[in-house]
């Protein structure tokens, strides 16, 4: 048994790059490792997509671009489908809107192509036990993130909460009526309704169930970030 990982079988791994370069470099030093076996290759969605099926992995290393396919789309497909496969970002792309994305998206590591053998050999074990990796160069831009409470979308500011928003819409998501909101916040009805319409114009929404749905998965984007930083 894995001391690190405590698993008793190796990891399943399935390689995703357009770059056969990136492809055989991967599988060369991943090879040396006892802890995992690469169950797969892929170029292309398609085959990326097929592959998962074939080869059922553990876990996926793919870059966020694959081709012309966005591979931030491709996260969040395999993740809802198949929720038990952890999903490893292995990009030269330093981007922080990149990086929130594929939290965003799922993803439960983002590791830069720049990286050690080793370290990606020990962050692709750290997400097979279902736990979060950014590279060390990226940190402290999540960290930043949740001092700041800044849960901004990449490149759409319009869509972003202030504290007292997410406040709002937690209480609109446990099915509080605008009456029992008024209570809580001690303010008058209409003063609720009057902020949810200028909550919902923001975040282009027009119903009481879209928003409790925009909050889940806020919620959800800021446990990824907090298990990025740790």
């Amino acid at each position: 048994m894995d001391t690190f990982t405590g698993r008793r079988e190796p990891v399943r791994v399935l390689l995703i790059d357009n770059s056969i370069f990136t492809l055989q470099g991967l599988k060369t030093f991943l090879l040396k490792s006892s802890c995992i076996v690469v169950v797969g290759t892929a170029r292309t969605e398609a085959e990326a997509f097929a592959s998962i099926g074939m080869c059922r992995p553990d876990v996926v290393v793919l870059d966020v671009r694959v081709g012309r396919a966005n591979g931030i789309d491709m996260c969040r497909a395999i993740r809802e489908s198949h929720p038990n496969i952890g999903v490893l970002f292995f990009t030269q792309h330093d981007d922080k809107n990149l990086l929130h994305a594929a939290i965003l998206a799922g993803a439960q590591g983002y590791l830069l192509k720049t990286a050690a053998a080793d370290a990606v050999v020990k962050s692709i074990e750290i997400v097979a036990t279902g736990q979060a990796i950014t590279d060390q160069r990226l940190t402290q831009q999540v960290i930043t993130w949740l001092q700041d409470g800044n849960w901004e979308s990449p490149g759409n500011a319009e869509t972003g909460c202030s504290k007292d928003d997410r406040h709002v819409l937690s209480l609109v998501a446990s099915g509080k009526t605008n009456k029992e909101i008024a209570q809580i916040l001690n303010v008058e009805p209409r003063a609720v309704a009057t902020r949810l319409q200028k909550i919902y114009k923001r975040l282009r929404i027009s119903r009481r169930s879209e928003a409790a749905r925009y909050y889940v998965c806020l919620e959800k984007s800021m446990d990824g970030l907090e298990s990025f930083s740790h």
